[in-house]
């Protein structure tokens, strides 16, 4: 029976030293994989648009909108469902041309509501810095009428240099008033378009070569009614949008020479912008 024992004792003995690593034997270490994980950035862009309703204007009955709100109202633009303007007590205190910061109004659950307040002179496409919920904070795209319906109740949506981004199409009147209004300053145009109120090179450069092709127009510098006006009858005459405003098409139709442009077409586009003028 010791026998035994001491047979598997120094069997056990052996696999012990059999499975110590040897000092002198060279290991080979398991290779190491790097791995790199390439995070993909991703920027989510919030939409500034709502879906159309095909919601037609409609006169506005302030008196039975403003007995639903709960107040006296003086509304200028309308749709079944959306109004655009302002209350009774807002009005004491604005110009006649109405409230620097003006209301909307939806028709929620058989009741009108106003659902935001928003600085009168920007398009509804610009509510996350341009209109505020009352008593709550900035608005969202759900507090904003359908794109359509901008189009029809808020005037900035269809002025001219803001067309590109609310998708309106401007009438011919209200063109035509946009041409004529007055200026109450002049800036500097550096891009386009180039528009009335607008000064500088670009504009004294567009009145030359008018003036040049028989358009009636001052060679000032100022991009006043009479130079819209010139601008409105040259896009007629060769069958561009009118618009009274300097696109790039109306400025390469107006000197299709761009090389006669004081400036550098720095971009290589081939158009000498305003910004390239000098």
């Amino acid at each position: 029976m010791k026998r035994v024992v001491s047979v598997v004792l120094l069997a056990l003995s052996i696999t012990a030293c059999s499975s110590t690593p040897d000092a002198n034997s060279a290991t080979t270490p398991a290779p190491i994989i790097a791995t790199t994980t390439t995070m993909q950035s991703t920027t989510t862009v919030a939409p500034l648009l709502n879906p159309a309703s095909g919601e037609p204007s409609v006169p506005c009955d302030s008196k039975a909108i403003g007995s639903s709100y709960g107040e006296k109202l003086r509304l200028e633009k309308c749709t079944a469902t959306w109004a655009f303007g302002d209350t009774d007590r807002d009005s004491w205190n604005c110009p006649d041309a109405g409230c620097a910061q003006t209301r909307l109004f939806h028709l929620q659950d058989n009741k009108w509501v106003n659902t935001a307040t928003c600085q009168r002179n920007l398009p509804l496409t610009r509510y996350a810095m341009s209109c505020y919920i009352p008593n709550v904070g900035a608005a969202t795209l759900a507090q904003i009428p359908p794109s359509d319906v901008a189009c029809l109740i808020w005037p900035a949506n269809t002025l001219l240099k803001y067309t590109s981004e609310t998708g309106c199409t401007p009438s011919k009147a209200d063109i035509i008033a946009q041409m004529n209004g007055a200026c109450t300053g002049y800036f500097a145009a550096v891009e386009f378009p180039v528009e009335k109120c607008d000064s500088g090179t670009a504009v004294r450069v567009m009145q030359d070569r008018l003036k040049r092709a028989g358009f009636s127009t001052n060679v000032d510098g100022y991009f006043g009614p009479s130079m819209a006006k010139a601008v409105y009858d040259f896009q007629g005459k060769v069958k561009l949008p009118q618009t009274g405003m300097i696109d790039k098409a109306t400025w390469v139709a107006i000197e299709p020479n761009q090389a006669s442009l004081p400036g550098t077409d720095r971009n290589n586009d081939g158009v000498v912008d305003p910004g390239e003028l000098r």
